[in-house]
């Protein structure tokens, strides 16, 4: 008897252990979106226990999305397995927190360090990823070529820190450019390149015709000053000669770096502000205003002139769009001094050295970090991060990917994307523009003919008619290709603490100088501009000169481009 209630005790047992393990697997493999995002490289993790990996996004110029509570952040953790806990840079000052950051240990698993990479690298707090992409990059090195892994390596010690976002892009729109609203262009007569006279003439002609609109005072034009971003007026010289950016040197035909913020490139720019300013053209408050008070002009459509790069506007647009103020919108020329024949406005188009994400030091588990980006690298995650969810956001037919006009609609929508999780992975490693996935389809719908075909607003289409042109970027000269990349992104590393520190007093005295002899009376320039070169001397501005010279030798020695 004993033994028959033994028996069937232990068969009892085995059934519930037996349907407790079928419900668990019911559980794992019912989920008809999970079974259709197995990936070819193993992505598919429904079997696989949940992991948590911390990321901290110090790029200021992001919007500060947690794109892991969208649909299409969600449906990423089920494929990738991992659980991101997003935090973001607060404000403009990446350095601060970046400090904070090393000093007081508080470090992620995944880091975007941006501007702040040298602080990291400086501190050690970065782990080489050459042996991890080696063992686990699959994905990684299908869109990463080894050249392009080349120019991410340390020239201190030849080690692979980083992922860059930095790729080839398409263009749709010049990177850069002084700009001017649509209703000034007709107004203007439709101008194309222009010199740097020419195109205050046409702000001042405006002006006087129009001084207010919406009630307030039209302001002509103005510079975005605050804290990093003074770049919008102090690279300007460099541009205006006909130079790429290329940060605060330009290089020449032979790949030499020479310095410009003393030349008279920068005299004679700052000469023209000043000669504005006094005409009451310029913003009297250009250099008290924040980010956020810049864009908001630009949104009010009340501003007329500026130099920027289109990222650092594309709120604004979208503001001036969102309210139907069309005319308002602003478009982006090519001006030069007079007989300057070249501009690069649109820069350069390489895959570059732009820091991306890092593992830290910190990270318990680097080879689940590693398999992760890699996993983020696969074609099932690269649909998810940009073309959204099938039948939602894109639709398939015979195997090709498109979306429908109503889904194209939702793609352009800010607002609707920012909600889905759709493009939100820029600093992500990914493909370059135009890269296929191995279906044949684009990884990127921006690449799509239905995209392209559909990229232009009516009034932008009244541009491209106005200047005969396909491609609004076509207003400027092609991107360039260097040896030697942007050189914007060399930086300086602690052991050239000299060069460190004359860096810092050069950048201080250029932004204490220039908000001095912008808004001088026109008497005052020239001496306010001589003791400015005077000080600038003896801080040694030009000392990193060489050093600027030495990394893009090794550049064009080392990364096994032309």
């Amino acid at each position: 008897m004993k033994g028959k209630k033994l028996f069937i005790l232990i068969l009892t047992v085995v059934m519930v252990i037996s349907a407790l393990l079928s419900g668990c697997s019911n559980t794992k493999t019912s989920s008809k979106d999970s079974n259709k995002n197995t990936s070819s490289n193993n992505t598919s993790t429904n079997s696989k226990q949940m992991k948590t990996l911390s990321l901290y996004i110090g790029d200021s110029t992001q919007s500060p999305i947690d794109f892991t509570k969208t649909p299409v952040g969600q449906k990423l953790a089920e494929l990738t397995g991992v659980n991101l806990q997003v935090s973001y840079v607060v404000g403009t000052d990446e350095e601060t927190k970046a400090t904070l950051m090393v000093t007081g240990g508080d470090l992620p698993d995944i880091v975007v360090t941006h501007n702040a990479y040298q602080i990291f690298r400086n501190a050690n707090d970065l782990i080489p990823l050459d042996d991890l992409i080696d063992k686990y990059g699959t994905n990684i090195k299908r869109w990463y070529s080894p050249q392009d892994l080349n120019k991410m390596r340390d020239p201190k010690d030849g080690h692979i820190y980083y992922l860059t976002p930095a790729r080839k892009s398409a263009y749709y729109y010049p990177y850069s450019g002084f700009y001017l609203p649509l209703e000034v262009l007709r107004d203007a007569g439709w101008p194309k390149k222009l010199t740097l006279d020419q195109y205050f003439s046409i702000i001042e002609d405006y002006v006087k015709k129009h001084p207010t609109y919406n009630g307030q005072p039209v302001i002509g034009f103005t510079a975005d000053t605050d804290n990093w971003r003074i770049f919008t007026l102090t690279g300007v010289p460099s541009y205006l000669a006909g130079n790429a950016n290329t940060g605060d040197v330009w290089v020449d035909d032979n790949n030499k770096a020479h310095p410009f913020a003393i030349s008279q490139w920068a005299h004679d720019y700052y000469k023209k502000l000043n000669e504005e300013w006094n005409k009451g053209i310029l913003d009297k408050q250009m250099f008290t205003r924040n980010y956020d008070s810049y864009k908001a002009l630009i949104a009010s459509g009340r501003l007329l002139g500026f130099y920027d790069q289109r990222w650092d506007i594309q709120d604004a647009i979208n503001s001036l769009e969102q309210q139907k103020l069309y005319d308002r919108v602003p478009f982006a020329l090519p001006v030069t001094f007079p007989g300057v024949t070249k501009e690069d406005y649109n820069s350069i188009n390489i895959t570059g050295t732009t820091p991306g994400m890092s593992i830290t030091k910190s990270c318990k588990d680097p080879v689940a970090a590693i398999k992760f980006l890699d996993a983020m690298c696969s074609d099932e995650a690269l649909k998810l991060e940009n073309w959204g969810i099938e039948g939602k956001d894109y639709t398939v037919k015979d195997g090709k990917m498109y979306m429908t006009p109503e889904q194209l609609n939702q793609y352009k929508d800010s607002s609707y994307t920012q909600k889905e999780g759709v493009g939100l992975y820029w600093e992500f490693p990914h493909p370059d523009a135009g890269a296929k996935l191995a279906d044949g389809n684009f990884a990127s719908p921006q690449d799509s003919p239905e995209y392209v075909a559909s990229v232009y607003k009516p009034y932008e289409k009244e541009v491209l008619d106005a200047y005969h042109l396909t491609n609004l970027s076509e207003m400027m000269a092609p991107p360039l290709d260097t040896p030697y990349g942007f050189v914007y992104d060399i930086s300086i590393p602690d052991s050239e603490q000299q060069i460190k520190i004359a860096n810092q007093k050069a950048s201080d005295l250029t932004r204490k100088y220039v908000a001095q002899m912008i808004p001088a009376k026109p008497d005052q320039f020239e001496s306010i501009w001589k003791q400015y070169v005077s000080e600038m001397q003896k801080a040694k501005y030009d000392l990193e000169v060489p050093y600027i010279q030495q990394q893009i030798d090794w550049r064009i020695q080392h990364w096994g481009t032309k």
